[in-house]
């Protein structure tokens, strides 16, 4: 670019006061997020100083427009100093305890208005300076982009109908969004009271005794948890914790009505933990109908219609001008009533309900000075029996600090925003998931476990800090050279394989940018390239997570990548049969079998005492291993005497797993024919 083209450029980029170049810079790094107003000058000044480096190198020849490639720096290096600021405030996030600064002159907190009545066609929030409030800095930072514009919007007096068309959202959309930006867990970041907790704990810690006591009983009213909950008394921000929301509007309902009918609910399940010589109380099973007690009082729902009873009974005073109608004695008279709860708010109901509702005691069971390791135990117990993900399940394995930082990495804009994951599964643990899965696969892949339960046990004991921020720092770097195609490919079911092949690449020595190009022409061509007359689309048909299966995808992906990139190939096996378990034993055993009663088999075959060492329990032999297990169960046979025997027989396994399979089943059926002959 000549001289004369440059000030040209310039000038149509910076004149009035930057007009153009403000326009499309705004876009770029106001959807990363964690930005406030008094920001943007900033970032405009960066924009500035990239526009005119852009002018002094590009080159007319590439057949690139000029904006386009103006438009590949500025978001580089946005996204540059993002990823910086961003980790930083994760890493102080994981330490620190929320301050409670108000919003405004009048102490109003954003929290105070969202947790109100909120009607989604005629809601407003005052404008406020949000940048003196950290705490409401640290609600805008949970939001997703789209959230952020939503909430921002709001509070400069935007109209719901506005706010669709300018962010083209439908209204489930909308009510979706909103829905999610007024959690428990999100309102909570705005109505926390640090210096309160702190002096409860002191009290609570000046007051506790040690005891032999394992656990307690108790009485609360939901008024007194109501406070607890606001004053931040009992916690129920645990990292091994499921996150709240998991209730369908018909389970709040009949939660609701099942209160104000005073029925009996199971018992809540708190956890004294002494930290520093505070007592902090930990909810351990309960967690949902505290939370949702908690949003319904404070105006967060309306009661649902699909519930089981609606008509509640209620005792009222006889109220005549005001006055109570008295009888002969002089007592109150009342007569009963009856009301029907669907589609009420807790301010539309009658006061003698509302009473009621804040009246209502559930039991407490309360396990006394309990560890980290306690806590992580009765969590899962408590969830054993309950709709509790498998996400959810297996994460309470992993040990609280690993599990808060997994759920601090979960909460990056790429997991949020970028990548091709749905909003619900933000809530239901599927993106804690898929940061567990992708850390084993970047740096455990030949002990990779196939349930999430053992792959947390083995990183409990495996992994370190340094093993997860080092992930942390691919997940930034794919953010800042990512587009969206790519970002979309990155969805719950492929990322770990997608992360384990980038933990490969960054040994190559390349920049970044190569791997989005071999990206981006794996989605178009690559995937259906043979590689021994196979082919990646032929391995990703199979969706069970079997630890053979996903080796030979990954090792496919990598050799895939070396030849495209012309990468000095390391030794990798591409001839590793993908041999599915499940598929193995449907061919050869059970064709009706279930991926649920594969996991039941492993179960079964990891309760037998063998030998841990034993090359029998080698992943390659583990087709035809399950294959003996399906045999027992199909065929109601008992293995119990016979695998003991073998594995003290034999130390090595045919490669070819359905000739293994039928050698075992030939000694089994030779076995019982002995122990039979033996009993006549």
């Amino acid at each position: 670019m000549d001289e004369e083209q440059k000030q040209q450029t310039l000038e149509e980029y910076a004149s009035n006061n930057m007009a153009k170049l403000r326009k499309v810079s705004y876009p770029l790094f106001i959807k990363f997020g964690g930005i406030s107003d008094k920001d943007h000058d900033d970032f405009y000044s960066k924009a500035n100083i990239e526009l005119w480096k852009a002018t002094e190198v590009f080159d007319e020849d590439s057949g690139v427009p000029f904006e386009a490639y103006l438009l590949g720096c500025l978001k580089r290096k946005f996204m540059t100093e993002i990823t910086g600021l961003n980790r930083e405030k994760r890493k102080a996030d994981r330490m620190a305890t929320s301050l409670d600064a108000p919003i405004g002159e009048e102490g109003v907190t954003l929290g105070d208005i969202l947790a109100s009545e909120f009607d989604l066609e005629c809601s407003t929030i005052d404008k406020m300076e949000l940048s003196t409030s950290e705490k409401t800095l640290k609600y805008l930072k949970s939001l997703t982009v789209k959230q952020r514009q939503i909430a921002e919007m709001i509070m400069e007096g935007y109209k719901p109908l506005e706010i669709k068309e300018k962010l083209g959202l439908t209204e489930n959309q909308y009510i979706s969004n909103l829905k999610d930006m007024k959690t428990f867990e999100k309102s909570m970041i705005l109505k926390q009271t640090y210096f309160a907790q702190i002096e409860e704990e002191k009290t609570m810690s000046q007051s506790c005794t040690q005891t032999l006591e394992k656990s307690k009983s108790n009485r609360l009213s939901i008024a007194s948890i109501m406070k607890k909950i606001d004053n931040r008394t009992i916690r129920f921000d645990h990292p091994l914790q499921r996150a709240s929301e998991q209730w369908s509007p018909a389970m709040k309902g009949n939660l609701i009505s099942d209160i104000l009918q005073g029925n009996p609910i199971p018992p809540l399940v708190f956890a004294e933990q002494i930290v520093n010589g505070l007592a902090l109380i930990w909810d351990l099973d309960g967690k949902q109908r505290c939370t949702n007690a908690h949003s319904f009082v404070n105006g967060n729902y309306k009661i649902s219609k699909n519930i089981r009873r609606w008509n509640i009974v209620y005792q009222a005073q006889i109220i005549d001008e005001g006055n109570p109608v008295l009888d002969d004695n002089g007592f109150p008279t009342s007569e009963k009533r009856e009301f029907d709860i669907r589609g009420k708010r807790f301010a539309d109901l009658p006061e003698e309900l509302q009473d009621k509702f804040n009246e209502y005691n559930f039991e407490i069971v309360q396990y006394l000075n309990c560890s980290s390791d306690d806590i992580a135990y009765h969590i899962a117990r408590y969830n054993e029996g309950k709709p509790m993900s498998a996400s959810q399940k297996g994460i309470t394995r992993l040990g609280e600090e690993f599990a808060s930082i997994v759920k601090s990495i979960s909460g990056m804009p790429f997991f949020k925003d970028l990548g091709g994951y749905k909003v619900s599964e933000g809530n239901n643990g599927t993106v804690n998931r898929v940061v567990i899965e992708s850390v084993m696969a970047a740096n455990f892949l030949d002990d990779w476990k196939k349930k999430q339960e053992d792959m947390c046990e083995y990183m409990k004991e495996n992994a370190t800090v340094e093993s997860f921020e080092d992930f942390e720092d691919m997940v930034g770097r794919i953010t800042n050279v990512g587009n969206e195609d790519v970002f979309n490919m990155f969805d719950s079911k492929d990322s770990f394989l997608y992360f384990g092949l980038f933990a490969r690449f960054v040994n190559s020595g390349l920049d970044d940018e190569k791997f989005i190009e071999f990206m981006a022409e794996f989605s178009q061509s690559l995937h259906s390239k043979e590689i021994d007359g196979v082919t990646f689309d032929n391995l990703n048909g199979k969706s069970t997570k079997d630890k053979n299966v996903v080796i030979s995808k990954i090792n496919h992906l990598e050799k895939l990548m070396n030849d495209y990139l012309q990468i000095e190939a390391r030794d990798i096996n591409t001839t590793i049969e993908a041999l599915s378990v499940i598929d193995f034993v449907r061919e050869n055993v059970n064709p009706e079998v279930l991926e649920e009663d594969i996991d039941d088999y492993y179960d079964m075959l990891n309760d037998y005492k063998l030998d841990k060492k034993s090359a029998l329990l080698g992943w390659e032999n583990e087709p035809s291993l399950i294959g003996m297990i399906a045999y027992s169960c199909a065929n109601d046979v008992n293995l119990d005497e016979w695998i003991i025997d073998y594995f003290k027989k034999h130390s090595s396994f045919i490669a070819d797993q359905k000739q293994n399979y039928l050698h075992m089943l030939n000694d089994f059926e030779k076995f019982t024919q002995l122990i039979d002959n033996k009993a006549v």
